[in-house]
């Protein structure tokens, strides 16, 4: 995992995490206006960039974000955001409890899965779109219709890195698709922010799991909208939703 900074380090202090097999980059071209009110922390999630080792394990990132943030912030930040395999990721970190977190954003987490089957096909339809340099295969569009993405919404892979090893590409779905959260996350006294689209129904089951565990949370379903749409299709309001969120 590589660390990102940008704006001043005295305004309140962001971490955002990437979705699945995703570039930091192109998160931060979206997220950029952020940055003249905020310090924001992009981690690049391992297998996900250049000269990367191979993805191992949320705990793994979890435990090299804690590292980070112990040694460069003193074990706290203002707030997380996390979008789809992000927001995942960061129900670990909530879990562990090890950093101090005021506010975490979790938009589009997907907690209920199918299995190690699903995990198997993915890798399938991912590596055959690696292979043809981004183009979505029909497997993977079906896959899409699951997270209410229409076929118009599907300019959303563009966020891809296509430089992943296999191995790594493996690793990263098996553990996607058989995570589960662990009960620690009722610890917790992080402010808990759910998002997601009407069109996710993973995203709503994954929500009525969290809301088994957490003490202190609000929900937000946006209408008419799939997995991701409203952050990419919706920028400034996204932007402006985040704001809200971090100036209560």
């Amino acid at each position: 995992m590589i660390f990102n900074t940008f704006g001043n380090m005295e305004n309140k202090r962001i971490l955002a995490l990437h979705g699945m097999l995703c570039e930091w980059t192109k998160f931060r071209d979206l997220l950029k206006p952020l940055e003249e009110e905020y310090y924001v922390i992009y981690p690049s999630i391992t297998g996900c960039y250049d000269g990367s080792e191979d993805f191992v394990s949320f705990a793994d990132e979890c435990r090299q974000i804690e590292e980070y943030i112990d040694q460069n912030l003193n074990g706290k930040l203002d707030a997380v955001w996390g979008v789809s395999q992000g927001a995942t990721i960061l129900t670990e970190l909530l879990a562990r409890n090890r950093i101090k977190v005021d506010t975490a954003i979790l938009d589009g987490v997907y907690l209920a899965h199918q299995g190690k089957l699903a995990a198997k096909l993915g890798l399938k339809a991912f590596l055959k779109m690696q292979k043809n340099g981004g183009q979505i295969s029909k497997p993977m569009q079906i896959v899409s219709k699951l997270m209410g993405l229409e076929k118009e919404d599907l300019v959303e892979f563009s966020l891809m890195y296509w430089g992943s090893s296999e191995s790594s590409m493996k690793a990263n779905l098996l553990e996607n698709y058989t995570y589960h959260v662990k009960e620690d996350i009722k610890n917790s006294d992080t402010h808990v922010v759910l998002w997601c689209g009407s069109k996710e129904p993973y995203a709503i089951k994954s929500h009525d799991i969290l809301k088994k565990y957490l003490k202190n949370y609000e929900e937000k379903i946006w209408p008419n909208v799939g997995h991701g749409v409203r952050m990419y299709f919706h920028t400034d309001e996204y932007i402006k939703a985040i704001k809200n969120v971090l100036e209560k």
